[in-house]
């Protein structure tokens, strides 16, 4: 459904469509392709490709280079990153030509997430850290630094530097407990019960965890619900609390069906069949565990599929039928043998990607550089020819004294009309032939 902003800028454009071009126009199709973004790619692409096509006539470059951002993240979105990247580079080069601080900050941003989607998670750091830079340059609001401490936290513990991750993370929390953003402090709640997990810390976590889990209910977030309880059960299970595991994964499970997301039934339903299987309620468990087995298969996600054969394995090892285990363990062997060629694969085109992206940025580079140099060379010309003054036209002299008449019709000696009308400035001298006439003999020209 359309939000009541994009009903009002749909309203406005169709308005200023009735109108010559001008460039409130150009910027109400920038705020309307960013406003749809999300919820319809391809008219945000629409918006924005005809929004930087008038910034272009019209000689507006922050427009141009609004426009440019909008597109990157459209591609970025997409799954294009070399396509993204480039359109970011000529975001950012604009930016900097205008000195925009936020401009840049924002570009870094969209840069961060394109490496961060394609595993690169030290240069996503590099830019989510320079964006936070220029943030805190311009003096950006607290809501827009918590979200930088929020991103670099996220890679900090994705790549296991929790400690680091930690830190941001209550840079984060500091300035959203403040401000009362609830329903990002449950995101960030559980992401942080999640890193005191990894630490072992595992009380915490599960403080965290029904922070989290108290704002999304109270907010009527079921996903959000349905994730977190399942993040609760597995801690629970790791307290080999059984019981309480279960309830946590059923509420989630009933969760997940009621919004009809197949991928959240097939791994909890995988959990809950481990969870059967350690109560010896091995029947439920089969049921269970093959429900979520055959979604698997049908979705063709592979992680769940592993998921499931793994408890289906323990569980018929449970049962005693080592047939039925073996033949489910060579399963699962397959499909982790399939599933690491797989990601051999997405890491081998990821590389490509990476590759195609920092070829692109660095003769995106390459090319700010040269206009930088370009445009210090136009300054220095502009700067010398503001100080030459030209002489020009028909200019009427005296044919016997070499007096000057200037436009005003007075007659001045030469060198003074000269003076003032160029930068040159006299000193007087004789020349040989005067010292002849004036001196007589005792000068020559020989």
């Amino acid at each position: 459904m359309p939000t009541e902003l994009i009903i009002v800028l749909e309203r406005e454009l169709e308005k200023l469509r009735s109108g010559p071009s001008c460039s409130k126009l150009v910027e109400t199709l920038n705020n309307l392709a960013f406003a749809v973004l999300h919820f319809d790619p391809g008219k945000s692409e629409t918006l924005a490709l005809e929004a930087q096509n008038l910034a272009e006539k019209q000689e507006l470059p922050f427009e141009q280079a609004r426009s440019f951002t909008t597109l990157g993240t459209i591609n970025l979105e997409a799954g294009n990153f070399a396509e993204a990247m480039s359109f970011c580079m000529k975001s950012m080069n604009i930016y900097e030509r205008l000195e925009d601080c936020n401009g840049r900050a924002s570009v870094h941003g969209t840069m961060a997430a394109a490496y961060r989607n394609q595993g690169s998670i030290d240069k996503a750091l590099e830019h989510y850290h320079m964006s936070l830079k220029l943030k805190q340059e311009c003096c950006a609001g607290k809501d827009e630094l918590a979200r930088c401490y929020f991103n670099i936290g996220s890679c900090y513990s994705t790549l296991l530097h929790l400690d680091l991750a930690q830190s941001f993370y209550e840079y984060a929390q500091k300035i959203w407990e403040e401000s009362g953003e609830r329903s990002i402090l449950a995101y960030l709640y559980n992401n942080i019960g999640s890193l005191f997990g990894r630490k072992g810390e595992l009380n915490k976590a599960r403080d965290y965890f029904r922070k989290a889990l108290a704002i999304r209910e109270d907010t009527g977030d079921k996903k959000g619900t349905a994730s977190t309880l399942g993040n609760l059960g597995s801690l629970h299970e790791k307290f080999e609390d059984n019981e309480s595991a279960l309830t946590c994964f059923t509420r989630s499970l009933t969760l997940y069906e009621d919004i009809g997301n197949l991928r959240g039934v097939a791994y909890t339903c995988g959990c809950i069949g481990g969870i059967y299987t350690s109560l010896g309620r091995l029947d439920e468990a089969e049921e269970l565990i093959r429900r979520g087995l055959e979604i698997t298969i049908n979705l063709k996600v592979k992680d769940w599929e592993i998921h499931c054969l793994e408890k289906m394995t323990n569980l018929y090892d449970a049962k005693g039928d080592l047939k039925k285990a073996l033949l489910n363990s060579r399963r699962l062997n397959k499909k982790l043998e399939e599933h690491l060629n797989e990601k051999s694969m997405e890491k081998i085109a990821l590389l490509q990607v990476q590759f195609e992206t920092e070829k692109k940025e660095k003769e995106a580079e390459i090319f700010r550089l040269k206009n930088v140099e370009l445009s210090s060379k136009n300054t220095q010309l502009r700067d010398a020819l503001a100080h030459v003054k030209k002489l020009q036209g028909m200019l009427p002299i005296c044919a016997h004294c070499k007096k000057v008449r200037d436009d005003d019709g007075y007659w001045q000696q030469i060198e003074s009309y000269i003076s003032t009308h160029s930068d040159a400035q006299f000193t007087h001298g004789i020349c040989p032939e005067c010292l002849v006439k004036l001196f007589g003999k005792h000068y020559s020209l020989g």
